[in-house]
């Protein structure tokens, strides 16, 4: 336990001094003005020798001390509470040598597609704990959203602001930034390329995998092809898994499409699905889980936790204490 504000107990030191010394002043100053008008009494020593004042003196000052001693609790508690007492602890995150770079297509046909795609994203995050996880987006150029990172706060966060920018009439669409500086559009290979190369230390033994989310559908003069990005991902030993919102029914001219998306994903490994597929997200989270991992641990985290409710109750507790003991003086 330690307080965050450590100084505040000097300064309500000084003040209640101050306050008890004011107190003092003023009363000795009441008593000096007073003292001339003062009327002596005779025998008074009758009266208090009498049972029923020392009771009720022995009742007054026990209150009186009573109220005192609650006070001070009181005091003591708010200066602790304004001082924020914390309870400190450590711990050591732990990590999996996994990591998977969501591949999001942001081109034109895929833009009535993208924020369905993203809540999937968001969806497959919530099944996985420790492993790293980073956002590319592309169209003609690939752009990183966010890095490789095993902060899920962070990841939500990002993926709950690209899908409301995706899908909000207000969008700025300020996820096309960077994504335009290419030939065409939808260049697919360039994109996976792109995002086999967020992979950071590809000599280093690791479980790597890629959410790629497109329809394959180029429109422009890529620098490479979907089958040689397909072939550049398994010389890294990287597992592409396939999400393709375009293979419905309702769509067959783009079957081709489909056929080399398909073929070139479980050509590294991997998997695919369709988006409206059920099994797409736990099919998904099984084949990453199922590649060979490693538990590792991460630096130790210092963690600091307001403990206010013991001195929070003492101080409501005091306070009606204190309320009773003024009643009790008054009668």
């Amino acid at each position: 336990m330690e307080l965050i504000y450590w100084w505040l107990p000097l300064v309500w030191l000084v003040a209640t001094a101050g306050v008890i010394g004011l107190a003092l002043w003023l009363r000795a100053r009441r008593r000096a003005r007073t003292l001339p008008d003062a009327v002596p009494v005779a025998h008074s020593d009758r009266l208090t020798e009498l049972p029923a004042y020392r009771a009720a003196l022995a009742r007054y000052r026990a209150v009186l001390y009573g109220a005192v001693v609650v006070l001070s609790v009181v005091l003591i508690a708010a200066v602790v509470m304004s001082s924020r007492l914390v309870s400190i602890s450590s711990y050591q995150p732990e990590m999996r040598n996994r990591d998977i770079v969501l591949c999001l297509d942001v081109s034109g046909s895929m833009i009535d597609y993208d924020a369905a795609i993203v809540r999937t994203f968001r969806e497959l995050v919530d099944e996985f704990d420790g492993e790293r996880i980073g956002l590319v987006l592309f169209n003609a150029s690939a752009v990183t959203y966010f890095p490789l990172t095993n902060d899920y706060r962070f990841v939500r966060e990002q993926l709950d602001h690209l899908e409301t920018d995706l899908s909000s009439p207000l969008s700025d669409y300020e996820f096309i930034n960077g994504t335009l500086l290419g030939e065409g559009s939808s260049l697919i290979g360039d994109g996976l390329g792109s995002c086999v190369m967020r992979f950071d230390d590809l000599q280093q033994e690791r479980s790597r995998s890629i959410v790629l989310a497109t329809d394959n559908y180029v429109a422009g003069d890529p620098i490479l092809t979907l089958p040689e990005a397909g072939d550049f991902a398994t010389e890294n030993n990287v597992r592409v898994y396939g999400i393709n919102p375009g293979d419905v029914e309702s769509k067959d001219y783009i079957a081709e499409f489909a056929d080399e998306m398909k073929s070139v994903v479980l050509g590294t490994d991997g998997g695919y699905f369709a988006l409206a597929d059920p099994s797409a997200i736990p099919s998904i989270v099984d084949g990453i889980e199922a590649q060979q991992t490693t538990r590792l641990t991460g630096e130790p985290i210092l963690v600091r936790t307001d403990e206010p409710t013991l001195p929070f109750l003492l101080s409501v507790l005091g306070t009606a204490l204190i309320m009773y003991f003024g009643w009790r003086l008054k009668r």
